[in-house]
Parts: C-alpha cells; structure tokens; sequence
C-alpha cells in the first residue's frame, strides 16, 4: 500500500473511533444552552417540576413513547434533585421537551457495520416558571447511538431513552455526569 492508501485507512480509523465513543449507550448527552439556567434557578430539593414531552412537527413518536419518556426524566429529575441543598425557595416549573428527532434506528443494520442503523433521540428543551409565563433556560440535547456488533444489535431505543433522560435531568439539576450515573446503577 502506499503512503496516501495508508493515511486513509488510518483516518477512517480514527473517525470511526471517535464516532464509537461518542456514541456509547451510557453516554450522558450534554446539553447546548441558548439561555443558561442560572445556579439559582437549577431545580434543588425544595423544588418542584412538572415534566411535559410532546412530538415536534414530522417526528412520528407515539403517546406511549413520550408517556415513558416524560416518566423517566421525572424519575430521574425527583432523585438528583435531592443532591441539590434546599435554598429555603420553593419554586414551580414546566419542563417542556418537544421531541424534534425520534429514530429508533435497525438493529440488524448496526449488528452489521458500527455506524449503520443508528438509534437517534433530539430534544428541545424549555424550563418556564411556574406560571408558564416566565423562561428561565432553554437547551438543545442529541443522543446518537452508533455501535455495532452484539452490543448494537442488543442496545434498544429504551436504553437510549434512559440515558437521554439522564441528560435532561443532569442540565436541569447541575449535577455532574458522575452523579447522574450513580443514579442508574
């Protein structure tokens, strides 16, 4: 082979290497503020959300899909919220997650080839006071899952659903990686 052959295959290496460990199914996603949630508004112990998810314009999900995925950033979002000290403030807030991306990709295709066949979760998210008068942050989150293999072939979209929600609840709670990890083992 020469030269040029060589940093190809070396290139299509290293491009496959960073999209496998981007896309890890217990990847935390994080998320793109447009408007920062500031430290005095990050959902703490004596706070109380109400989560909402609803399909964006041309993305086929069902009311099932985003009962289950509005039940797991609850969940997720009661239990790291304790990790935050109570500021002596209760506040209400909507979380509104409109789904802008739900693929849940080919398994068959991902057992294949890393990189085929990915599962696919896109958020918008918006955290309004408990008014729903007020926006206090809003954030973008993606999930991409692209291995291949058996670990692709046998990773569902609900893994994915639990790990996204683990973002959303992360973003709104300030909590490291870490801590939302602990929270699902």
């Amino acid at each position: 082979m020469n030269s040029k052959t060589v940093r190809t295959l070396h290139f299509c290496a290293a491009m496959v290497g960073v999209t496998l460990v981007a896309a890890c199914a217990s990847t935390t996603p994080k998320a793109e503020y447009s408007k920062d949630l500031t430290s005095q508004y990050r959902i703490d112990a004596d706070d109380h959300a109400q989560v909402n998810v609803s399909a964006g314009a041309g993305v086929e999900i069902t009311d099932l899909e985003e009962q289950r995925i509005a039940r797991l950033i609850s969940s997720d979002l009661e239990a790291m919220r304790l990790h935050n000290v109570a500021n002596n403030d209760p506040k209400n807030c909507v979380v509104e997650v409109t789904i802008t991306r739900y693929q849940k990709g080919n398994a068959f295709a991902r057992a294949m080839l890393a990189g085929l066949g990915q599962i696919h979760i896109d958020a918008n998210v918006k955290i309004l006071a408990g008014t729903g008068n007020e926006k206090l942050a809003d954030f973008t989150l993606t999930k991409t899952f692209a291995w291949g293999g058996i670990y692709g072939a046998s990773t569902s979209m609900e893994d994915i659903e639990k790990t996204f929600a683990s973002g959303v609840a992360t973003s709104l709670t300030g909590q490291e990686e870490t801590k939302a990890a602990v929270q699902k083992n």
